[in-house]
Order: C-alpha cells, then sequence, then structure tokens
C-alpha cells in the first residue's frame, strides 16, 4: 500500500530590477516589516496567525495602495526575523534589544508576481500595477 506525501517547495530567487520598480515600494515594506517588528516584539508575537491577525486590518488602512499580500509577506518575514532574533538573543549572540529590518527586501508570494520561463522576465504587482 502506497501513501502519497505531499510537499511544499519553496525556491528563493534573486532578480536584478531595471529602475522599474519605485525604490518607496522597498521602503514601505521595510517600514512595515519594522512596525510589525517592533509590535511583535513588544507583545512577544511568533505565530504568524495572531500577527496577522492583530495587525493586517490596520496596516491595510494605513497602506490602501499597497496590494494586500505585501502585507501578508511582511507578516510571514517579521514572524521569522523575530523567532531567530529571540533564538540568538537567547544565545547571546545578538547586542541589539529589539530586531530591525534594515535591507532593501521583499518577500513576495504567487500573488505578487509572475515569472515567464520564455522571456526570463518577471511581472510584480506593485501599487501602480504590475510591471
Amino acid at each position: 500500500m502506497s501513501s502519497k506525501r505531499l510537499e511544499t517547495v519553496k525556491l528563493t530567487a534573486r532578480f536584478k530590477l531595471n529602475g522599474e520598480v519605485d525604490e518607496s515600494l522597498f521602503e514601505t515594506y521595510k517600514a512595515v516589516v519594522n512596525e510589525l517588528l517592533d509590535y511583535a516584539h513588544s507583545k512577544g508575537i511568533t505565530s504568524f496567525k495572531r500577527l496577522k491577525s492583530e495587525k493586517y486590518h490596520e496596516l491595510r488602512q494605513k497602506y490602501p495602495t499597497l496590494p494586500s499580500h505585501y502585507i501578508y509577506t511582511a507578516c510571514q518575514m517579521t514572524c521569522s526575523i523575530y523567532k531567530s532574533f529571540r533564538k540568538l538573543k537567547k544565545k547571546g549572540k545578538v547586542k541589539t534589544d529589539k530586531p530591525l529590518l534594515k535591507k532593501d527586501v521583499i518577500m513576495l508570494d504567487d500573488h505578487l508576481f509572475k515569472l515567464d520561463l520564455e522571456d526570463w522576465t518577471v511581472r510584480i504587482s506593485t501599487p501602480d500595477g504590475r510591471l
């Protein structure tokens, strides 16, 4: 008797942007993640579900033009960063009191981008539409 097992594969890729994406998208995303990090740290939240339920609607109102999945992925990224921070803090490998995202990084899920392997292009959802 064989049992089928479903597995999720996560891919990480770096893309070079041709200057089409406004830098403010990176700044906005960083601001959202850092706001979430402050909140998660102050409340001790490591659960994605809890963080999303407590902050998602507030952030949707604060950033109405930002596609909703940016806030969703920011919650995912925040939980990952905060969990890692707590582990490192316990081991004494962190010098700061709270976590902070400094890099210009955006976590995209399958709702925020479309990959065209034929043309080797990626279309990304932005507040100004897809680029």
